[in-house]
């Protein structure tokens, strides 16, 4: 069983970028890139700038048969706050394979996230509270983008896929230590290479 690193998370857009030649498309997937590093460093409040993301996105997320829907700039604010707030944002692709076009990226991936026994998403898994588990389960999305911005996020669970499986204690990282990880991979996407991207689509 492959247990997550929280500095594998870049693996599957990293691999895109060493493939994709058009400068359009590789400008949606540095955002992406960005993006996620972001997200998981707990820097959200730098995912929705102007630069980065429409002023009025819309996200719609499945998870296990339910749907939540985020829609416009304040309700996606507070989606962000409240998962950075409580801890909840150390998570990422096990496996991850992305396509993309001038419209925006499609993937499909395993998503993990390592938590204790403790947590209450894990209330009815039979767990020892002691212990560790990685919950993974797969997914399919789509990121649309105008003019090289993020449009939202649209993510469809595989509800049947969920697995709950023990690992060590030490797979499971705090967010400061996430943060921490990652510093030296977001240094590899700075906003400045997003800002020059945006030229290609005000150019055509």
């Amino acid at each position: 069983m492959k247990v997550f690193d929280v500095r594998d998370i870049s693996k599957g857009v990293d691999a895109a970028l060493a493939v994709v030649e058009n400068p359009r498309h590789r400008h949606v997937l540095k955002n992406y890139r960005r993006h996620a590093l972001l997200e998981v460093s707990g820097y959200w409040e730098d995912i929705l700038i102007p630069t980065m993301t429409v002023e009025n996105p819309l996200y719609r997320l499945t998870e296990r048969g339910k749907t939540f829907v985020c829609d416009g700039m304040p309700a996606v604010r507070a989606f962000y706050a409240d998962i950075v707030g409580r801890g909840m944002n150390v998570f990422g692709a096990l496996e991850e394979e992305i396509a993309v076009s001038d419209h925006g990226l499609f993937m499909q991936s395993v998503f993990a996230q390592v938590l204790p026994g403790t947590d209450e998403s894990l209330a009815d898994e039979g767990v020892d509270p002691d212990g560790t588990y990685q919950v993974s389960h797969r997914f399919a999305g789509v990121w649309p983008y105008v003019d090289g911005r993020l449009l939202g996020e649209f993510i469809y669970d595989d509800s049947g896929s969920w697995q709950v499986d023990e690992v060590p204690r030490s797979a499971m990282l705090s967010p400061a230590q996430a943060r921490e990880a990652l510093a030296p991979l977001l240094a590899q996407s700075p906003l400045a290479e997003i800002e020059e991207g945006l030229r290609l689509f005000r150019d055509r």
